[in-house]
Parts: C-alpha cells; structure tokens; sequence
C-alpha cells in the first residue's frame, strides 16, 4: 500500500538535501490556482508519456500531491505499476497543506520567475522603461534591442527592429551583433524574468557596453500604448570564429566568478554508473544542433527553456544537471542560472561533443509500456465507414491544444482524467471510438476504464497521425468540449475580464513574488556573483 505522508513529513524531506520529485498530478489549471513552491507539474493525464524522462532512477523517492482528490493515489498505482518503489502521496494534497499553514503559490514557472525577483533584488539591473526606449530608438543615437525569449514568442510580436537571441545565446552571439563596444544594448522579454536573466548575464561576462533592461517587457511596451511588430524573424546568423572566442573567455569569466563546476567524460561516465543518484544530461544547444550530433541520453532543451521552465525536462530536485554545447558557452551561462535557483549540482561538460559517438536525430519517443487496455482497435477504413454510416461517437483524449490545431471531423473532446465521469453521463447507443494525437493517449485512457466499460468502445490505431496518412484532413477549432479545459493555460492577456487589468494585476504579482516565496518559508536561491 502506497504511504501516506503528512504535511510535516513532507517538509522535513524537502529540506534534507536529498533527492526528490515532489510532483503534482493535476492539470496545469487547477495547479496554477496554488501550489507548494517546489511541486513540478506532471499530469495525471501524461504520466506513462513523461514520467520514465523526469524521474528516470526507480527508486527515486516521490511524494505526490493533488488537489485533495484522491488522483495522487491513482499516479501512485500507475507509476508502482511501472516498478517503482519509493512512492508516498501527501496526505490530503494542497487542502491539508495550506490547513498546516503551508503556502500556495498561482500562476505556473513560479520557482523561475521568483529567481527573477531575487535576481532583480540582488542583481540591480539597469532598467529603462518602454516610453524611454522608444525615444532611443527614434533618436540618433546607437542603440540594438536583443529579444531572449524562444523564437515562436518572438514571431507572436516584438520591440520593433530587435534581434531575436534566445537565452544563452546573447553570450556565444554578442561580438557579432554588438560589434561596437558604444553601442546602447537593451534586453527584452515578454515580461520580466527573461530579459532580467539575459540582461545580467551579458553584465557577468563582462561586455564593454551599456546594458539595459526594458521594464515589463513588451507586456509594459502595450500598456504604454506602442505598437509590437508582428512576425518577425531577424536572428543571429552562423556565429564568427571572433564571437565565438570571445564568448568562451566571457564563459571562463562567468565560471570563475560563481564557481561553476566542469567535468570531463571519465567524470560523467562514473557518475553515470552510480545507481543511488540521478544524473540529467541537458544539450542547451539548438534543436538542429542536437538534432545534427548529441551525447546518447541527452535531452534537447534549446533557447533558454531550462531555466524558465525546468519541470519541462526534470522532476528530480537535488540530482545532477549536467549541461552540454560544444563550447562551453551557453552550458555555463545556464548553469549560472540554474546553480543560483537551487536545483542541486549543476555542472558543464568540457569535452563532451568531441572524441565521443553521438547520435543524430530526435530524441527517442517514450516507451510506453503495455497497459491493461482490453478494447480493440480499429483502422481508419473502418471508422471512414462507421463515420459514413453515421453511427459513430468520436472521442479526442489527447491534448486539448492537439485537438484545436486539428482534430477529426465529428469528434469532441473530453480529457482523459474526465473521460470515466463523461460515459456514464452520456450513453450512446452507437460505435464509440477514442482518438488521440497518435493513439497512445486514447489506449492509456481506454485501460483507464472498467473491463466492462472497455469492451464498448473502440481505439483508433495510431490515432490522429494514421487518420490524416490515410488522406483524410483534420479539422480545426475548440467546440465540441465535453470536459473543463484544465490543460490549456491562458497567459494574463487572455484570460477573461479586463485584459488590461489581467495583466497589470500580473507584472504587479511578479514585483512581489520574492517576498511571497519569502513569507511561505526558506527562500531556495543562492547569490553567487553579487556583491
């Protein structure tokens, strides 16, 4: 029987050093409404998908938490299923934690985006506000606006003219796009944490030039009435031999300054024979780089996600990072951030891309393993024909986001946690046939369900994907919803209400987070670097 830990015992094991995923299994909406600090974010919903690539070592130990709803138990069964043997669910979930004078914390990347608190405290950045910039931009003086968000939220609208450099790449690319040491650089994100990060770390590696930090973001650029542009594509191109060196002694600079620790392969090749810790491998380059040539076992974590959103790629606090590129300088740069927030020992493999056997391509679909699904699966022909003769119910189970950007025609969606409840409500008399991006999802949910309940309904064999293979084109949209649509997070520009308000009431949330972590119990960053 899976153990049940109160709020106490579960405190006193975040605080022993050791290992541990502290996981919260429900969907991203109901975890944004408030959730423990250091909870990563794995949904019930996914788990089989994601579970093996988070907390990859068995005996890891995990405590699951939910919302007082009795899913911790389920994703305990399910992973105890998958062989793991260190499983503990906190007892009553987020209720009995704020009951024990616990905090909760809302929105979602909290831990990330109260370092970029700390580090505007600590750091002291040198702001300039959106009405100050435009008049720079407009005036004779020599000024370049670096964006440091991914570049799809680049392509959503940016400062006009930026440049976007994700991440760590403003270290590695600098030379190249700021070439004149007079030259005003400014650092953007979509509101704050990004472009603090990227800001200090030009300032830590010691460039000549003047960096500031647009205030808000471009979120504070619209609430000053300016205009985004919208679809831009400018970036870097291939980088100098020039940057390149100079990035990698800016690099040294910043590893000297914070002690960042580096390896070599003998080191990872030892520590990845130890079978009582963790060790993640984490290529920070981009994706056609990783997809080009990485390390076996690497994850692609490319544009600076890893720091901002890390329960993306480990759910493991307190194990090793080590972080690869084929130079040093965006691995240190996102060890730098990663080493303050935290997280446990982050290093830098100094040789790893060279005299070792990579492998080319994506990283590796998950292996699901089997599940207790018993319902048969159907092929397309077959559902073309039940879909002709009409007497088909179609269920999307994947992704709501998957089932808005194409889905089949006729079919509605209801989440896989929800799916149980919704059959029982709503009887058909006809063929029921689940769907999902590929089909794995819709199985993982057909086994969800009572042998009984099993039997009636059909899966359709490879999903969404063999739908469309099969010539036939998928619709668009998000109507037909059976379910809440807890897995779609609405940034503050789009939620409900007064979107100007909305966002306010947010950049006013992120000024004070620091002091809420503060509140809540020990903060968890470190200055490393700042006087």
């Amino acid at each position: 029987m899976t153990r049940r830990l109160s709020v106490p015992e579960v405190t006193s094991i975040l605080a022993d050093g050791g290992e541990i995923a502290f996981i919260d299994v429900r969907e991203i909406v109901p975890f944004g409404t408030g959730h423990p600090l250091l909870a990563a974010n794995v949904p019930l919903s996914r788990m089989e998908l994601d579970f093996g690539r988070l907390v990859p070592r068995l005996d890891t130990r995990i405590v699951f938490t939910d919302g007082g709803d009795g899913l911790s138990e389920l994703a305990a069964a399910r992973i105890e299923a998958r062989r793991y043997t260190n499983v503990s669910v906190l007892d009553g979930g987020a209720p009995a934690w704020t009951a024990a004078g616990e905090a909760l914390f809302p929105e979602i990347e909290v831990p990330a985006k109260g370092f970029g608190a700390f580090a505007r405290i600590n750091g002291k950045p040198n702001f300039i506000s959106p009405p100050d910039l435009d008049r720079a931009l407009k005036s004779d003086e020599d000024w370049v606006v670096l964006d440091s968000r991914p570049s799809r939220e680049y392509g959503w609208g940016n400062i006009p003219g930026s440049t976007n450099v994700p991440g760590a790449d403003l270290v590695r690319w600098f030379d190249d796009l700021v070439p004149n040491p007079n030259t005003k650089v400014v650092v953007n994100c979509m509101s704050g944490t990004r472009g603090i990060l990227g800001g200090l770390s030009l300032v830590a590696a010691g460039v000549p030039n003047e960096v500031r930090v647009l205030f808000h973001g471009t979120r504070g650029w619209l609430l000053d009435g300016l205009a985004l542009e919208k679809g831009a594509n400018r970036k870097a191109g291939p980088v100098s031999a020039e940057s390149r060196a100079a990035g990698v002694a800016r690099a040294a600079r910043i590893a000297e300054n914070a002690n960042i620790q580096r390896i070599d392969t003998n080191t990872l090749e030892g520590w990845l024979g130890e079978p009582d810790r963790t060790t993640y491998l984490f290529d920070v380059r981009s994706r056609q780089e990783f997809e080009a040539g990485h390390i076996p076992g690497s994850c692609c974590t490319p544009e600076g996600t890893l720091p901002m959103s890390p329960e993306r790629y480990f759910a493991t606090s307190n194990a090793r990072y080590v972080l690869i590129d084929d130079d040093t300088v965006r691995a240190t740069v996102t060890a730098l951030w990663l080493r303050q927030m935290g997280w446990g020992d982050v290093v830098v493999l100094l040789d790893g891309l060279e005299g070792t056997p990579l492998e080319t391509g994506p990283e590796p679909a998950p292996e699901i393993e089997p599940s207790i699904n018993q319902s048969p699966e159907i092929n397309p022909k077959n559902l073309e024909a039940l879909c002709k003769a009409g007497s088909v119910r179609i269920i999307d189970t994947g992704t709501s986001d998957a089932y808005e950007a194409g889905h089949i025609c006729g079919a509605i969606w209801c989440s896989r946690v929800a799916l149980s409840e919704f059959l029982a409500s709503e009887p058909h008399d006809g063929a029921t046939v689940l769907t999902s991006e590929e089909g794995i999802v819709a199985s993982l949910a057909a086994g969800d369900l009572p042998p009984a309940v099993q039997e009636t309904l059909s899966v359709l064999k490879g999903g969404n994907t063999a739908w469309r293979g099969a010539g036939h084109e998928l619709v668009t949209g998000a109507e037909d919803l059976a379910s809440a649509r807890d897995d779609h997070w609405l940034a503050s520009s789009e939620r409900p209400g007064d979107v100007r308000q909305n966002v306010v009431d947010y950049l006013e949330w992120e000024i004070t987070l620091l002091d809420d972590i503060a509140r809540g119990g020990p903060v968890p960053y470190q200055n490393l670097i700042w006087n």
